[in-house]
């Protein structure tokens, strides 16, 4: 996405960092925020829209079959409606539910993010705005084209993924929350560009009934690596990017690769991402297309039903290797995530990495580490009573891979908070506190306080 996935034109530098840190990446619709997660298994024969001969169908209404892991990762569900809103069977709603369904009678499923984003700061760098207002669009879609009792059950499906935004009044297009408080991470994940573009556009391929998947084309990696149900979704949960994937992943997105993914049993997966990480946003995945500019990723997963009798929770490891302008590197990266009470809906996660200066360079980190508390719905908790809503916490470090004109290394924390206003529109307010910003020498710390109304259809 895929940083979305994971899913518009460079901000203008408002500091010595390199450029590389002034462009934030595109939002990844994840693994948490799937719709209505699909079966594993089709309760009935496929029927499309077309006539179907024996063992094929094209365009199926129901859902490739997939190892659970797969499935959550790779597949949307038809219903966008929340339960528990304080507002129900609103139009907009209802018509939004009522679109899903009948596409999803094609083949076609979707999750689409709309959000306004009311952004207030202080500490920011001179003549530069303390205010500021932007709207983010994010879509992915798959699109079911056939299923075959072949290759030990296939199936094949489209997949499209775009984003666009834009900021709203005076200066909204050349200022950013990054730029004009001077930080090295993206404190606001929505502000990632002022132009509409692809970040995926590929296809993918199932195997072995359900075991493998391959994916070829433009990609976003972040579709598929990296995921955590606590946080992972700038538009209703925790909003800084360091929060949702690393910097220290020297990955691009909508960069032409492929990623292969493997789930043998329920309790274990691997993934295997070789892609360019040198394509710029919006750009043609084969422009300046080269070994020098290349990064091979592989996810190794362990996934626990019930650990130490507090409920779900799943390790993940990411090394990887490549180059960046030539110079080779390697690092590592790891992924936590544990609920931690079997009752209450407590959850914590945890994300850490680490590599050389080249290939930190490409996303700004050369070591991470964040973490976090979350309280998410549903739960009988009259402030959690819906899927969506969210209550969390986090911590984040970042170290720059390059000189900085403040601090070299940067700390932020945040809260936050997701209310259900009707079935598809939420209202998120959330406070940051940085520290010692990176490019921000005129202060030790910067506060942004956002309010995010975001609609999900």
């Amino acid at each position: 996405m895929a940083p979305i996935s994971h899913l518009l034109t460079a901000s203008v530098a408002l500091c010595a960092a390199p450029l590389a840190q002034q462009v934030a990446p595109p939002p990844d619709p994840d693994e948490s925020m799937r719709q209505d997660r699909p079966g594993l298994e089709p309760e009935s024969t496929p029927v499309g829209p077309f006539e179907k001969q024996a063992g094929f169908s094209l365009m199926p209404t129901t859902q490739p079959t997939l190892m659970p892991y797969l499935a959550t990762v790779n597949l949307y569900g038809d219903s966008c409606t929340v339960a528990g809103a304080l507002v129900t069977g609103d139009p907009l709603s209802a018509a939004a539910q009522s679109v899903k369904t009948a596409l999803a009678q094609y083949g076609v499923n979707y999750a689409i993010w709309q959000s306004y984003d009311f952004v207030a700061m202080s500490g920011t760098l001179g003549n530069t705005k303390d205010v500021l207002n932007y709207y983010a669009f994010n879509s992915y879609l798959t699109w079911n084209i056939f299923q075959t009792d072949e290759l030990g059950g296939s199936a094949g499906w489209l997949t499209v993924g775009s984003s666009a935004g834009t900021g709203l009044g005076y200066d909204g297009n050349e200022q950013t929350a990054q730029g004009n408080m001077g930080t090295l991470g993206f404190p606001l994940g929505t502000d990632f560009g002022q132009s509409a573009f692809l970040y995926q556009l590929a296809w993918q391929q199932s195997f072995m009934g359900g075991q493998v998947v391959v994916t070829a084309g433009m990609v976003d990696p972040e579709m598929y690596l990296d995921l955590n149900t606590y946080a992972n979704n700038q538009f209703n949960q925790l909003m800084n990017y360091e929060f949702i994937n690393p910097a220290t992943l020297p990955w691009s997105y909508n960069a032409l690769g492929v990623v292969v993914q493997w789930q043998p049993v329920n309790w274990f997966y691997a993934m295997f991402a070789s892609l360019a990480n040198n394509t710029a946003y919006g750009a043609s995945p084969v422009q300046d297309i080269s070994s020098d500019d290349w990064t091979n990723t592989f996810e190794l997963g362990l996934i626990g039903e019930d650990v130490l009798g507090l409920g779900p929770g799943t390790l993940r490891v990411l090394p990887f290797f490549g180059t960046a302008k030539g110079e080779t590197g390697a690092g590592i990266a790891i992924n936590l995530e544990q609920k931690l009470s079997k009752s209450a809906p407590l959850g914590m996660f945890m994300r850490a990495g680490f590599t050389n200066d080249a290939l930190g360079a490409v996303q700004g980190g050369k070591s991470s580490f964040a973490a976090g508390l979350v309280l998410n719905g549903p739960s009988e908790s009259p402030l959690l009573k819906t899927q969506q809503a969210y209550l969390a916490g986090g911590f984040y470090w970042l170290e720059a891979p390059y000189p900085t004109t403040a601090h070299e290394n940067e700390y932020g924390f945040e809260l936050t908070y997701v209310l259900q206003l009707t079935e598809t529109l939420t209202l998120q307010p959330d406070i940051q506190v940085i520290l010692d910003p990176a490019n921000n020498p005129t202060t030790d710390s910067v506060l942004m306080f956002t309010m995010q109304l975001t609609y999900t259809w």
